[in-house]
């Protein structure tokens, strides 16, 4: 209701203009105490008494917080200065109902502008001519006057350095109390400027912005932070204002943005020594919860993630907290099964979206051919083509940078080991193998679309991190019996993968042995394998899986339906789905137990079978 409705009653609110002139006043009187957030209470947002409703937490204007909205504090409100805290929440209130709604809005218009000049040129007209468009220009043109005023921007900035300041040094305890939107707000205004208005970041000190992030990210504070969308969007700030610009192909943003002052202008990154203590950890669950934030939403924010993964990676700062990954299994494991659920959506949505797209391209290139459509038929196939244009663009750029960041992860022996646990080396060789057969199959490397650049689409540079990843794990013979057994794998696929590799020189050195030594491995593996399925052919029916029919190395029973099953099998479907397979009960991991006796027997079995052979071959 009022203000922050999405269609505010102006008959009833105050304008844009009122509530930003508001803001402007309230920053100046914040100016006194801009570097100290020590004389600034937290009370003043569980006290009614004092914020006279603005911080409601019940009715129709009630403010979120970013705890629970029952939770209380018993700390009495008594500050030494009452005007300072007074001053300071009456401002982060304005900002949200002005400044930071009018970024929003801007964007909003700048999209629209846009959206419209693409429209314009596609039905071969001039924008320049065109009155809606200019239009709804002027309206952009004139609002970024207000919006983008420089001295309103570096005063907000500094106000918001101040907010995050005091939300490090507050208990948890009221941190929880304080509104959600003060963590939401700031995330989009920094975002925003870096956006808008870069330069204006210029010589600002947004160390505490930072700090606020890394802290409120970490999985400690997890459960308080909540709202997904909320820390999607702690991540989006370290990528677009604290990764050093040369890292990401942003030259917008000034250097000294990213750098810590008081660190010899070292990178906040890989200065600050919490980062270096959670900050890899929190990325990797923070991967795994922006799966909540929308199918479309959810790709940039992974990207994004991908990038600051690999730069954290590439640092020695850091490195310990990578080692120390690898000792959370299930976290780990959780992490990696949705890359390959994130990879293989991807290449399915970029594969059949690409030749759409050069059909289209072809058409509209041929002056006859598309002269001959309808107005209606031309519209139709253009609106079309820019929601796959849309998609790819979404889609490949994510798409490469989860290549890259399962090439550098896979460079760790540790981590090696955990994507070759029996719950992940299947799937892992399958997402491989089937991005491998998109990339050189039938259609794949000859698949061409005008300017591949615009899209991202770098097929040479997809198979040559493809190709690192296989080296990285050709030596593995878990690796070689699942690419054996794999409906993806064919001796002509790898053979004919091996040598674009060498032909095109993707690889280097040991790198190329290395991958061009896995299909001979994998034919030498597949022999051994077939013996095996031999010696199993008459397996008694108890000791075949009954999800997959295959023969049970680790037979484990599952309590909610009395059920055995490989723990293969069990673990790998509960990755993506917490219920019992055979009565859809509620199941995790831990309440599965081995299945030994069973398992005595098999192995007792496997025993008589190889040495009836072994007798058999001696007679």
């Amino acid at each position: 209701t009022g203000a922050t409705a999405m269609r505010p009653d102006r008959n009833k609110v105050s304008s844009a203009q009122t509530l930003q002139n508001i803001a402007v006043v309230l920053l100046k009187l914040c100016e006194p105490f801009i570097s100290d957030s020590s004389r600034i209470h937290p009370g003043f947002v569980w006290s009614p008494e004092h914020h006279g409703g603005i911080f409601a937490t019940s009715g129709d204007d009630a403010v979120s917080r970013l705890g629970d909205m029952s939770q209380t504090c018993n700390e009495p409100y008594e500050p030494k200065n009452k005007f300072i805290p007074q001053c300071f929440f009456l401002c982060v209130r304005a900002l949200h109902l002005s400044l930071v709604a009018s970024g929003s809005f801007h964007t909003n218009i700048v999209r629209q502008v846009n959206h419209m000049a693409w429209s314009i040129r596609q039905r071969n007209n001039d924008v320049a001519t065109d009155p809606n468009f200019n239009q709804i220009l002027s309206m952009q043109l004139a609002h970024e006057v207000s919006v983008l005023a420089p001295e309103m921007i570096n005063d907000a900035l500094r106000f918001f350095n101040l907010s995050a300041g005091f939300l490090v040094q507050i208990s948890d305890q009221a941190l929880a109390l304080m509104p959600e939107h003060m963590v939401d707000d700031m995330c989009d205004y920094v975002v925003f400027v870096s956006r808008f208005s870069p330069k204006e970041l210029e010589g600002v000190d947004l160390g505490n912005i930072f700090k606020v992030v890394v802290k409120l990210l970490s999985p400690q504070y997890s459960n308080t932070v909540r709202n997904y969308n909320l820390r999607a969007k702690l991540g989006d700030v370290l990528h677009d204002v604290y990764l050093p610009t040369n890292k990401d192909s942003r030259s917008s943003v000034p250097a000294s943005v990213s750098s810590d002052p008081n660190m010899g202008g070292r990178p906040y990154l890989l200065s600050d020594s919490s980062a270096q203590e959670i900050l890899a950890p929190s990325l990797l669950l923070l991967y795994g919860e922006v799966e909540h934030t929308g199918y479309y939403e959810k790709m940039g924010h992974r990207a994004n993630i991908a990038s600051l993964l690999q730069y954290l990676w590439e640092s020695n700062e850091h490195r310990s907290a990578f080692r120390r990954i690898t000792q959370n299994r299930d976290s780990f494991v959780k992490f990696a099964n949705g890359i390959m659920n994130e990879m293989n959506s991807l290449i399915v949505t970029v594969m059949e979206k690409l030749p759409e797209i050069r059909r289209v391209q072809l058409q509209m290139a041929n002056p006859q051919e598309w002269a001959n459509l309808s107005e209606e038929q031309r519209e139709t196939i253009s609106s079309r083509h820019e929601e796959n244009e849309q998609e790819v663009k979404r889609a490949l750029p994510l798409c490469n940078k989860t290549l890259k960041m399962l090439g550098f992860l896979s460079t760790d022996s540790d981590i090696r080991g955990l994507f070759l646990l029996d719950e992940l080396c299947p799937r892992l060789v399958n997402m491989l193998l089937h991005v491998l057969t998109k990339l050189v199959g039938a259609k794949g490397m000859e698949l061409k679309v005008d300017n591949p650049e615009s899209y991202n689409f770098r097929p040479k540079e997809m198979l040559a991190d493809l190709c690192e990843i296989f080296s990285s794990y050709s030596d593995a013979i878990l690796f070689q019996e699942h690419c054996a057994k794999s409906g993806y794998y064919t001796n002509d696929l790898m053979t004919k993968a091996v040598k674009t590799c060498a032909k095109l020189k993707l690889l280097k050195d040991e790198k190329m042995d290395l991958f061009s030594s896995l299909p001979d491995n994998i034919e030498a593996i597949s022999k051994t394998i077939e013996d095996d399925e031999a010696l199993f052919m008459d397996a008694p029916d108890e000791f075949l899986d009954p999800l997959m029919c295959t023969f049970m190395k680790d037979p484990v029973f599952l309590p909610t339906s009395g059920t055995i099953i490989d723990r293969s099998t069990i673990t790998q479907h509960l990755l993506n789905d917490p219920h019992d397979p055979f009565n859809r009960k509620e199941l995790s991991i831990d309440m599965i137990t081995p299945a030994t006796e069973l398992k005595e027997r098999i192995v007792a079995w496997i025993q008589q079978k190889r040495n009836e052979k072994e007798s058999s071959a001696m007679e």
